[in-house]
């Protein structure tokens, strides 16, 4: 039973910084899918936070332009703030513990800019391929593919 721990040791910090990950980010152009094994990405961890508000996930802008990710087309996305034009960018994004890729387009938004400690929000596109516990008293969230 693949599980990821996405909490905390507390409640405190759960609150204060939200259920966090680290997922590798990048875009292999050669990969096939999930039958073919993992994509050929950078080692390099990136805080996500699971966000399941959001409908899709997203990644920081500024970390898809540093990584080369290929820009799709652009496109008005809804935001807390209102809607914003945003580059939507190829990618995967690859979770080691659970030997998961979530691949696609995703839009950039303005994390790190807007000073977020995320530069991935990993919404309900992912969430609804796995089970998420959420424990606010202890700090502790998991995700597990369990069927």
């Amino acid at each position: 039973m693949p599980e990821l721990e996405c909490g905390f040791t507390s409640g405190d910090v759960l609150f204060a910084v939200g259920p966090t990950t680290y997922v590798l980010v990048g875009f292999d152009p050669e990969w096939l899918g999930a039958d073919t094994g993992t994509p050929a990405i950078p080692d390099g961890q990136h805080a996500a936070l699971i966000d399941t508000g959001a409908i899709e996930s997203c990644i920081d802008d500024s970390l898809a332009q540093r990584l080369g990710l290929p820009a799709i087309d652009r496109e008005t996305i809804a935001g807390v703030s209102g809607p914003m034009e945003a580059t939507r960018y190829a990618a995967q994004l690859h979770f080691p513990e659970l030997s998961s890729t979530l691949h696609g387009i995703f839009s950039g938004v303005r994390l790190a800019e807007g000073g977020q400690p995320h530069v991935v929000l990993l919404g309900r596109d992912l969430l609804q391929h796995f089970t998420m516990t959420y424990d606010g008293r202890t700090g502790r969230v998991t995700l597990n593919d369990d069927p």
